[in-house]
């Protein structure tokens, strides 16, 4: 069955940024979708927690969860937050992306190697490094990241070293390494240094993110990787507290998001939270809230039901 968008259903529509969906639907939860266009089709209304949780039927909880996601996204301002500016078309951020690659055949490859000799010792050292001929595409790549991409030798050779050790010699690896190193601003033998010191402490703590979320052994994306860094090297976050925020994220929305911890996580932070205990218990709801009760207060009710 093919379905169309009814046109008599446009009339009366309203503006919802595209950014929604361009970058935050996958992540968004049923709830925090409901809120958000909630929001945008009363945008003159103040944004009250517990006046939209009593037009959703939701908890209020629920609903601050929601705006932290939002405003955590920029969608959303908090309190004594300055706007940024919106207009600048997507369209100024294609430069960023590269042109197909022209690297160059055989030929070239053996004039630009007779002609300097920076490149006929990468050649080389390359070879020497892998245990092997280089095949043809694989000289290519190099003589073309170091034309081209402007990485400068002593660099590239780190790459190979860091790739050979990660147990990933391909070319294709060591490539992208190679790409993202320059896009982050490696251009000497210390910066690469540093580089790969915050690859491997970046790797540490995810170890600990995955442990405490039970994630078994998988591989990160660069998203977790930069909050395993910020959480655990950068703000301390125990394992209690990850374990808790990974509780509460699937509690409220069915599913495993690392946006949506980052926001509980991100809160707890502003507040000082060091330990489960620590945590500001919500007004009781009659369902959901990820902060309906804490520990203790549940304690004391079990504890004066049994009493009686």
């Amino acid at each position: 069955m093919t379905y169309n968008v009814n046109p008599a259903s446009l009339f009366g529509a309203f503006s919802l940024p595209s950014d929604v969906v361009d970058k935050h639907i996958k992540m968004a939860g049923a709830v925090q979708l409901k809120v958000l266009l909630y929001i945008f089709r009363n945008p003159s209304a103040p944004i009250v927690p517990e006046d939209i949780a009593a037009h959703l039927s939701l908890p209020a909880s629920d609903i601050r969860d929601s705006l932290v996601f939002w405003a955590d996204a920029g969608l959303l301002l908090c309190d004594g937050e300055k706007p940024v500016a919106v207009s600048t078309p997507v369209k100024e951020k294609l430069p960023s992306v590269r042109p197909a690659a022209q690297k160059p055949d055989r030929a070239e490859v053996a004039r630009r190697g007779n002609e300097n000799a920076e490149i006929a010792f990468l050649l080389r050292e390359s070879e020497q490094k892998l245990g092997r001929t280089l095949r043809q595409n694989e000289a290519s790549s190099l003589v073309w990241l170091y034309d081209d991409e402007g990485i400068s030798l002593s660099v590239l050779l780190m790459v190979i070293e860091f790739a050979i050790s990660d147990g990933k010699s391909n070319i294709g690896y060591i490539e992208r390494t190679a790409l993202d190193w320059a896009d982050s601003g490696v251009e000497t033998v210390a910066d690469a240094e540093r580089k790969i010191a915050d690859i491997y402490k970046a790797r540490s703590s995810f170890a600990v993110l995955r442990n405490a979320f039970g994630l078994g052994d998988r591989k990160p994306g660069k998203k977790e990787l930069e909050y395993a860094r910020l959480w655990v090297e950068d703000w301390k976050i125990s394992r209690e507290l990850l374990t808790h925020a990974y509780e509460i994220c699937v509690d409220n929305t069915g599913k495993y998001s690392i946006t949506y911890i980052a926001t509980v996580i991100k809160k707890w932070h502003a507040e000082g939270v060091k330990t489960v205990a620590d945590i500001k218990p919500d007004k009781p709801q009659k369902s959901g809230g990820y902060q309906a009760y804490d520990s203790s207060l549940f304690d004391e009710m079990i504890n004066s039901i049994d009493n009686k």
